[in-house]
């Protein structure tokens, strides 16, 4: 839909245009004013989607906005872009194909026991695949270590990760996955893939309570997660399993396993730049 907007209402989050010398109000979600109302204002041309869904605000039947493609303030001289989608689609594919190295990883952490108020989640499976910008293989792993704080792995994060108590005699300390993790960083300095930020932030943990130096930043990351909602303009948390059917179909079984979940966010990563190559044909 490619309108200009006619009225504006920056308390209810609304926009009205006119379809067929009616006006017709759309809305935004609290996350989509945050990122785009600055820019929506009457005179302002919009290229936007709708879903069906309708919700009555300030007695007006408004349309859910889905995304916009574009928006752009026109004068007499010159054409203002203040949001293209494609323009931002380009960019994010730049970004994304110009690292030498990625180390696509997941971490499995402890979970507390049912009955402790206090908790520090622990690192304690470890998975991840590092490739090169050709995306050809150069160093894979999956292990379980101890963790430093709590000694004793509760029985809920047993149960979720589904695993034995037996498998955690004679594991390594955190101290030979830090050193691991630091090798393959001096090597060769890789954009760590992740999908959702609760990695980054176990990893932010980890190193305060065993009291070692940070490897890593926000820098350091790509979220993959946040990519994929950038560049399909979501409102919603996506799954990862969920991005995988929608680029391969079929289904793939989730089993809260460490190098699964690493494997499938290379193959997600690997299915969003070719959509991307797509897109830009």
């Amino acid at each position: 839909m490619k309108r200009i907007i006619r009225q504006i209402d920056e308390e209810n989050k609304i926009f009205g245009c006119l379809i067929s010398g009616n006006m017709t109000y759309f809305y935004l979600t609290k996350s989509q004013a945050k990122k785009y109302f600055d820019y929506l204002d009457v005179g302002v041309f919009v290229d936007f989607k709708v879903f069906d869904q309708i919700k009555v605000i300030d007695k007006k039947k408004c349309y859910r906005v889905s995304h916009f493609n574009l928006i752009e303030r026109k004068t007499s001289r010159t054409t203002l872009s203040l949001f293209d989608l494609n323009k931002l689609r380009s960019n994010m594919k730049l970004v994304l194909e110009g690292f030498d190295y990625y180390l696509f990883l997941d971490l499995e952490m402890t979970m507390p026991p049912y009955s402790k108020d206090e908790f520090e989640a622990e690192i304690i499976q470890i998975g991840y695949i590092l490739t090169n910008d050709k995306g050809e293989t150069i160093r894979q792993n999956q292990y379980y270590i101890s963790p430093t704080k709590y000694q004793t792995i509760s029985k809920r994060t047993l149960k979720f990760l589904q695993v034995e108590r037996t498998q955690f005699d004679d594991v390594p300390s955190y101290d030979y996955f830090y050193k691991d993790f630091k090798d393959m960083i001096d090597t060769y300095h890789p954009k760590i893939v992740v999908w959702g930020k609760n990695d980054q932030l176990a990893l932010d943990v980890s190193y305060q309570i065993n009291k070692v130096e940070p490897l890593t930043n926000s820098s350091s990351f790509i979220n993959l997660l946040q990519v994929h909602k950038n560049y399909y303009n979501l409102s919603d948390d996506v799954g990862l399993f969920k991005s995988y059917q929608f680029y391969y179909g079929g289904s793939y079984d989730q089993a809260h396993n460490a190098y699964t979940d690493a494997l499938v966010t290379m193959h997600v990563f690997k299915g969003l730049i070719s959509t991307m190559k797509e897109h830009e044909k």
